[in-house]
């Protein structure tokens, strides 16, 4: 009588579990999803190009030793202008208030923010022309335009002088 029971019990097992099975193949439990979606965000931070503005205009002086010293200010920028709309040359002039002891300057300036005579510029074949009484530090290009970084030569303090034109083939960069 036990493998009586036992038959019967296999047989009632089976026939539950096949019950569920429909047609399509799928079983009695069906995979569920959720009726909603999470929403996502994300960020990035930019670091490659050139996409970058001088928040302030900066400069740093360094000593007779080499040495960064303290308390240089950008007391100004002006410039004076002469030509004709697209082929204009402009005198442009940093000003610093630098320590005593100072040798050279480096600096970090925008150059929108000087000031002068002059008629509309427009930026994007301007150069620096030769004769500038700095060098380009940091990769500085003139690509990099209105925004200039350099670092003037020795003993041009308290101002440096540089010429931009608006185009022409006879630059520094």
């Amino acid at each position: 009588m036990r493998s009586g029971r036992f038959a019967a019990l296999a047989l009632a097992l089976a026939i539950v579990c096949t019950a569920g099975i429909v047609p399509s193949g799928r079983g009695l439990i069906e995979s569920t999803s959720a009726a909603w979606t999470d929403r996502t965000s994300a960020s990035a931070t930019v670091t490659a190009g050139t996409w970058s503005t001088a928040s302030t205009n900066t400069c740093t002086a360094y000593g007779y030793d080499g040495k960064a010293l303290t308390g240089c200010k950008v007391s100004g920028i002006t410039y004076s202008g002469w030509g004709d709309p697209g082929k204009q040359t402009r005198n442009y002039y940093i000003n610093f208030q630098t320590p005593a002891g100072t040798r050279s300057v480096s600096f970090d300036v925008d150059v929108t923010t000087a000031t002068g005579s002059g008629g509309s510029w427009t930026w994007k074949n301007a150069k620096v022309l030769a004769g500038a009484q700095f060098t380009a530090r940091g990769g500085w290009t003139c690509a990099q335009l209105p925004r200039v970084i350099g670092t003037g030569a020795d003993w041009q303090i308290p101002s440096i002088y540089f010429q931009v034109a608006e185009s022409g083939a006879s630059t520094t960069c």
